[in-house]
């Protein structure tokens, strides 16, 4: 079988326990025939292979609980409060669904991740042999790219975007979609001991970090009854609360950093959203709503506008 094939099965093994643990040797065995075809069989042996590998490939250790009566994925809750192996077995079983899927394949519509191929390996292979890169990148406000080292802390994906928190000058952020040669230098480097991605970003909405006209501080929200369904099966920040609730409106208390890209996700949601505090965050919200409006109103002056690409 070739290794594409044999990680199919490790992903369907180990969803199928995550997702209906407990469950005996015979269930497995019994879902495993059904969903590979008759004359597929998972014997004894095989299920124990599966188990090692699964624990080598996704570091998730399978095994039986006699109070259970059925094998189930060892500290489950570990893994629900660990975004990495979480996100793995989401992904993979996401793959193994379209792989699977392919008569359908026209009405399964993903988003695309353009900035994720051409560099996250070489960047994820760096950070695993703590060795620098040598990068030309062309920022958006620089008319040209420039080519320096830098050490890669960690990646985050935020809104379709890969990006890389690394160590140059100083710890910044960087787009990989802006990123125009990569490669990895012969200089080692030593992560910081106390460095935790996750709580590095804990006080921020996206990736803009640093910002020097924001600190970290409360922030009140007032959601029309409507979004408020939203915020509470998506919340928009990890720290989110709902204070108050009634049928017209409900409001949200935050402890974050109100950087740009909070900014621009509350005025996403146009009228919906109203910032009660800070004052400086409702001024800023009120100012681009401002400028939105009158951006349109200047370009309603010319209603006759004739396409050049696309033809009424």
């Amino acid at each position: 079988m070739s290794t594409a094939g044999l990680i199919n099965r490790y992903v369907w093994f180990v969803t199928t326990i995550y997702n209906r643990g407990p469950i005996t040797l015979e269930e497995i065995q019994h879902r495993f025939e059904s969903h590979f075809g008759r004359g597929e069989e998972l014997s004894e042996r095989q299920f124990h292979r599966y188990t090692d590998a699964v624990e080598e490939l996704f570091d998730i250790e399978i095994k039986y609980s006699r109070s259970q009566r059925g094998y189930i994925v060892a500290d489950r809750e570990g893994i629900d409060n660990m975004g990495m192996r979480k996100w793995l077995i989401q992904t993979f079983s996401v793959n193994n669904i379209l792989h699977e899927s392919q008569e359908l394949k026209n009405r399964i519509l993903l988003e695309n991740v353009p900035s994720g191929q051409q560099h996250l390996t070489t960047i994820v292979d760096a950070m695993r042999e703590s060795v620098a890169l040598s990068m030309t990148y062309h920022s958006f406000h620089r008319e040209e790219p420039s080519t320096f080292e830098v050490e890669p802390y960690c990646v985050k994906l935020f809104e379709q975007r890969w990006y890389m928190l690394g160590m140059s000058d100083k710890l910044r952020i960087y787009a990989l979609d802006r990123i125009k040669v990569l490669e990895p230098t012969e200089r080692k480097f030593k992560l910081p001991k106390k460095f935790d991605a996750t709580k590095f970003f804990e006080d921020y909405y996206g990736i803009i970090i640093g910002d020097e006209d924001f600190e970290v501080e409360p922030v009140a929200l007032k959601v029309d009854w409507w979004q408020s369904k939203y915020l509470r099966t998506l919340p928009l920040h990890h720290s989110q609360v709902e204070v108050e609730r009634n049928d017209e409106y409900s409001i949200f208390e935050y402890r974050l950093c109100p950087s740009f890209d909070f900014q621009q996700k509350l005025l996403s949601m146009g009228y919906s959203v109203g910032v009660l505090a800070p004052v400086t965050l409702k001024d800023i919200i009120r100012e681009k709503a401002e400028k939105t409006t009158n951006n349109n109103a200047s370009a309603g002056m010319d209603s006759q506008y004739h396409f050049k690409v696309y033809k009424k």
